[in-house]
């Protein structure tokens, strides 16, 4: 059998598809090798949401191309969807091929990517990252070095004072959070690409067709996962929300209730709903939360300014999402994690304020401020009164510095017995480690074990 090598820098959802298709290669007897040198072919999967990604990808592709000269390179994801001729102009590679990977699995396999998907269970552990030492350089980083030893002297300050500071913080920081949980936990995608067409997005095109999982399959790998222990089911999926079983009897509800269903103790983390089905099911949502079965929501709002969401055609009412949201973070101990895209096309000083005024008010536990990057295709592209850098820049930045001292401030809760000169010294290292993650566009880093006080540090 060929020698194959995967990569890949594209988001959680995606990557889980990439491990679907290797749990494929591998049943049939390809050998997988841990760096491009040994392998007759590579497959990479490359995200396209930001024109960095795409930079990142072709980066990574030339590097293939340099060292494994020989090697057929087939490209997968969303790069290969949307991006394939900057892929094609940008690299001297010559042996590229553009394929679907549930193509390249049927190709490579004969097998139907669904029926490998149904039986496929995620390891936790598991995310086909590069190691540095053999794999490739690549931007997508997840935890990096400041994080991990914010950790390690969190721990420390834990032995000394009785506090229970690192489990705050690896709870509500990025990176942490679905790469690096402590407890086991069992991965599901449920949805696959998303039906709302928002004018920034590329989603649709390079996820394909909105398409959901059959209930019998997600409830068989929840089952299995509780069997094992595995209690903390993470539901994934470019929009969760909108969960409609392929025959049409179950929605979102429904899903969630049936995997409740399973355990008591059964919690779960959605990775991603958005703000039109989370206020459609709200009354769910809250009863759920409320009885501490949903342990974190990943929502993004992207704006605060209506005008705004108007432009990107996500029109729902702030107003009372503000409301839904804030009862959530006040009554309940759900996680609240957000994106926050700033810099679209016309967005006014005082658009960016509304944006910042909202931040503040929802108070999420964890921010994502992400720079507008136009992709060709979609109607935000071709918008007049598109920003500078410059101006898109300076504003991420400020709002960066707004969500580095709310995490300051949450922290410091933590910390309250603490000796203040020490206190003070790590909250400063949580300011920087938040400003320089978010400021700096790492948006996540190589994944960082912690085990018990051993930590083991990975730098890219």
């Amino acid at each position: 059998m060929r020698k194959l090598y995967l990569a890949h820098n594209t988001c959680l959802n995606s990557s889980y598809d990439l491990n679907v298709l290797e749990a494929g290669l591998i049943q049939k007897g390809y050998e997988l090798v841990s760096q491009p040198e040994d392998a007759d072919e590579v497959i990479y999967s490359g995200c396209s949401v930001r024109e960095k990604w795409v930079e990142d990808a072709i980066s990574q592709i030339n590097e293939i191309a340099r060292r494994a000269p020989n090697a057929e390179i087939s490209i997968t994801g969303c790069v290969a969807n949307t991006s394939m001729d900057k892929v094609q102009k940008g690299t001297s590679a010559t042996n590229l091929s553009f394929k679907a990977m549930s193509q390249i699995l049927m190709d490579k396999a004969e097998l139907r990517f669904s029926d490998v998907d149904d039986t496929h269970v995620q390891d936790y552990n598991v995310e086909l990252k590069s190691d540095s030492s053999v794999g490739l350089q690549n931007l997508r980083l997840r935890v990096g070095e400041e994080k991990a030893s914010i950790v390690a002297s969190l721990q420390e300050i834990d032995r000394t004072y009785q506090s229970s500071s690192e489990g705050r913080y690896r709870r509500t920081t990025k990176g942490f959070v679905f790469y690096n949980e402590q407890d086991p936990f069992e991965r599901i995608t449920v949805t696959r690409s998303c039906p709302y067409k928002c004018t920034f997005c590329s989603i649709p095109k390079g996820r394909g067709e909105f398409t959901s999982v059959a209930l019998s399959s997600v409830l068989s790998k929840a089952r299995e996962a509780v069997d094992q222990g595995k209690y903390h089911i993470v539901l994934l999926g470019d929009e969760v929300g909108n969960y409609r079983s392929p025959d049409g009897d179950a929605d979102f509800p429904t899903l969630v209730e049936n995997i409740l269903s399973l355990s008591p103790k059964v919690e779960l983390s959605i990775r991603y709903i958005e703000p039109k089905p989370f206020q459609k099911y709200y009354s769910n949502i809250m009863s759920w939360s409320a009885d501490g079965r949903i342990r974190l929501l990943y929502l993004s709002v992207q704006s605060g300014s209506h005008n705004v969401l108007r432009k990107m055609k996500r029109g729902y009412k702030l107003d009372r999402l503000n409301k839904q949201l804030a009862h959530i973070r006040s009554s309940t101990s759900v996680v609240l994690y957000g994106n926050w895209l700033i810099g679209f096309p016309s967005e006014s000083e005082k658009e960016f304020d509304e944006t910042v005024s909202l931040v503040r008010s929802l108070n999420f536990h964890i921010n994502v401020v992400i720079p507008f990057s136009a992709r060709e295709g979609t109607p935000a592209y071709a918008m007049d009164e598109q920003l500078s850098p410059e101006t898109i820049d300076d504003r991420v930045k400020r709002l960066t510095e707004v969500v580095a001292e709310m995490k300051c401030n949450d922290m410091r809760e933590a910390l309250v017995s603490v000796e203040a000169s020490v206190s003070d010294d790590i909250i400063k290292r949580i300011r920087l480690a938040e400003r320089s993650q978010y400021a700096n566009d790492q948006e996540e880093s190589e994944p960082t074990r912690v085990m018990g006080n051993l930590i083991e540090v990975k730098i890219l």
